[in-house]
């Protein structure tokens, strides 16, 4: 069952330092379910209470809060490889804040929490190391939010573009893909579609950035140039004699 997923798998984070054999090993440990969820399916509802984690296996999936009114904002999009709810399992939440739907037909294998890091009865020696692996998912998810309230709490709407493209520039450099069409950024950045394309247009002419559709280069990146001179400090040797 798990077979002709084993290239997502073996790249997700989750499993990190498992070659191919182990992971065959593991998986048959903790067992695991396949889920397909078409486009628009709720995959999780807010107030369920969990206690699976979910590692998208293909297909796209957008996490989202809504307000009373009704308004959704969204969160992060999950793509191949991601994995949901090992945050809310760690934290032993009730019920679940947010709500993740399907934005494409996809597949979702679905782990139960308490089997896969604790230890089981075949004393398993790999779930310290899905622990290990547990930990930096969850601390890399805080930074994320971390980030993106940052963004948020950013009052012009081309200072909450520029911060967010550079978000992307230590993995992509300057020429940037990002996950989202133009009325997800808008929702993501907590601002009016058509305000943000009228500010990505003038951006633009301001020669700050040129796009088409979810592609983007940035023109100027004071991140970028900061990491390049870094970059060249350490490649320098210091010329400062010592005394």
């Amino acid at each position: 069952m798990y077979k002709s997923w084993y290239n997502i798998l073996h790249v997700t984070p989750l499993f990190k330092g498992f070659d191919v054999d182990e992971l065959d090993t593991l998986l048959q440990c903790i067992g695991g379910d396949i889920k397909k969820i078409a486009k628009g399916e709720i995959a999780l509802l807010a107030g369920d209470k969990i206690t699976q984690i979910g590692i998208v296996l293909s297909g796209k999936l957008h996490i989202f809060s809504e307000c009373l009114e009704g308004k959704r904002s969204l969160t992060a999009s999950l793509m191949p490889g991601d994995l949901y709810g090992g945050a809310l399992c760690c934290a032993d939440v009730d019920e679940s804040p947010v709500s993740i739907m399907a934005k494409s037909d996809s597949d979702v294998l679905m782990l139960d929490f308490p089997h896969a890091l604790n230890s089981c009865t075949n004393t398993c020696d790999f779930h310290g190391t899905l622990i290990e692996n547990m930990l930096k998912i969850v601390a890399k998810k805080n930074f994320h939010l971390q980030n993106r309230m940052e963004i948020v709490s950013l009052y012009s709407v081309r200072a909450k573009v520029l911060h967010y493209l550079e978000s992307f520039v230590p993995k992509q450099g300057q020429n940037i893909v990002i996950p989202f069409n133009r009325e997800e950024l808008a929702n993501y950045l907590c601002v009016e579609r058509s305000a943000l394309s009228h500010e990505l247009a003038r951006m633009k002419a301001d020669n700050l950035i040129d796009y088409r559709k979810n592609q983007f280069c940035l023109k100027t990146c004071s991140l970028h140039s900061r990491l390049r001179k870094r970059k060249a400090a350490k490649q320098c040797p210091s010329t400062t004699e010592e005394v």
